[in-house]
């Protein structure tokens, strides 16, 4: 059999296809700088704005950075999926749950020792974590 021009053409287009797909998928997106820094640095604007007197509304916007940071970590490739499960824990459940429990239980005027003790635990939790996952980054 005969082989034409435009089987030749769409074997090529194929073939590049191929590599384009195969590098999109071996190649990170992000540099591992990029979730670190989201993830600590939303804890330190959130510190910044609470100092400030910012409304919570705008300290939703350091939320929403350890989220955009936990979402990049969960699809880099520099981590292993049991890093990424710990870092998300660490840096944001962890925290937030520490927040939940000191609103509904632990609030009240006697007791701001225990909230500085939590902001304290919350800035090792989320600051920590991302240290750590800095640390254990594949460097490859």
């Amino acid at each position: 059999m005969k082989s034409t021009s435009t089987d030749t053409a769409y074997q090529e287009r194929d073939v590049q296809a191929g590599a384009g797909a195969e590098a999109a998928g071996g190649k990170a997106r992000v540099h591992p700088a990029v979730p670190a820094g989201l993830i600590a640095g939303s804890y330190v604007l959130a510190l910044l704005l609470q100092l400030a007197g910012a409304p919570t509304a705008v300290l939703s916007v350091a939320l929403l950075m350890r989220i955009v940071g936990c979402v990049l970590l969960c699809t880099s490739l520099f981590w292993r999926p049991w890093q990424k499960v710990t870092g998300v824990l660490v840096t944001l459940v962890v925290p937030a749950l520490a927040n939940i429990l000191w609103n509904r239980e632990l609030s009240g005027e006697d007791t701001m020792a225990l909230r500085v003790l939590a902001d304290v635990l919350q800035l090792v939790c989320v600051v920590g974590g991302a240290a750590w996952l800095w640390w254990t980054r594949r460097k490859d």
